[in-house]
């Protein structure tokens, strides 16, 4: 029982260790993806070690339960919002190639009252499927950079849209896991203010070579670090809050609406590839603006390989 409580210790223990210094080498930044269900994870070694009676086992176990703990909890617990105020509802769906049914998508905007649409992964055909599924209707303005493939970014929104652009995105060097998609930017009108909405769908990171994810990163961060005035960051970000790039952006004062709301552990990716998604790394971010999260759910898309996240805003 000793034997089997140390191998599972161990086996906890590496990603524990390599979250908490940032190492994300092969295969761990697909481990690192996975950290809340480590953290279910170790209460396995913690059982073990107690009913072997090994007691420096139960001590070494407990130390990284509660780490992990300490990493998860803060998702639960929610910041105090406005009693009263308007509400901004947005949404992400990556389109999957463009392979999402465009008509589930007017429904999610139609049926969750969704004001702005961030897609990943749009191709011209949705485009065009989304216009005839009546998509313009509920959100009449638009900036879409559609490209075949992955790299296509686009948002919808149903009040007027400022100084829209699309930009090239955020990449450097590329490699076999690595691709250029494009973000997507404009400002919108929120209690009187004008808050930018960037749009974004960074490079995954490969099994072994992160060149592009890396890559992709960095120039995110470094774009959201330059930025002045209100914000928000909407999108398939290819990373979740245990990676290194998005504590980094954390860092910067940008808050995830799953933290902020409380909503717990909101998983979105795979959909459709087994039996649940194990992965949150679509999110919304907001910084300096006058929002705040009170709901965030994830819905399915019929066609997508990701659940629509879709996030409520309070504004005062």
């Amino acid at each position: 029982m000793r034997v089997l409580s140390f191998i599972a210790l161990a086996g906890v223990a590496v990603p524990v260790a390599c979250r908490l210094v940032g190492w994300e080498a092969g295969p761990l930044a697909i481990v690192l993806a996975l950290m809340p269900w480590v953290t279910l994870a170790a209460a396995v070694p913690l059982i073990l070690a107690a009913l072997s009676r090994a007691w420096w086992l139960v001590g070494a176990s407990a130390g990284i339960a509660a780490l992990c703990v300490s990493w998860v909890v803060p998702l639960y617990i929610a910041e105090s919002a406005p009693s009263a105020g308007g509400e901004l509802t947005v949404a992400s769906i990556n389109m999957t190639f463009g392979r999402a049914d465009a008509d589930a998508v007017v429904r999610l905007v139609d049926s969750g009252d969704v004001d702005v649409l961030s897609a990943q992964e749009v191709t011209p055909e949705i485009v065009e499927a989304l216009v005839d599924a009546g998509l313009e209707e509920l959100l009449p303005y638009s900036e879409v950079a559609a490209e075949p493939g992955v790299t296509g970014t686009g948002m919808w929104s149903r009040s007027p849209l400022s100084d829209a652009e699309s930009l090239e995105g955020f990449t450097g060097p590329t490699s076999r896991d690595g691709y250029a998609s494009r973000a997507v930017r404009a400002s919108i009108d929120v209690a009187g203010e004008a808050v930018t909405v960037l749009a974004v769908h960074p490079a995954a990171p490969g099994l072994f070579d992160h060149t592009g994810w890396d890559a992709s990163m960095t120039s995110l961060v470094d774009h959201l670090d330059e930025h002045s005035g209100p914000i928000m960051v909407v999108g398939d970000f290819n990373t979740t809050r245990d990676h290194r790039a998005f504590r980094d952006i954390e860092s910067l004062g940008y808050v995830d609406a799953a933290d902020q709301a409380g909503a717990g552990f909101a998983p979105t990716f795979p959909e459709g590839r087994g039996l649940f998604a194990v992965a949150a790394i679509d999110h919304a971010l907001v910084r300096d603006a006058p929002l705040t999260a009170v709901e965030v759910r994830t819905e399915p898309v019929h066609g997508a390989d990701h659940r629509a996240l879709v996030v409520t805003y309070v504004a005062p």
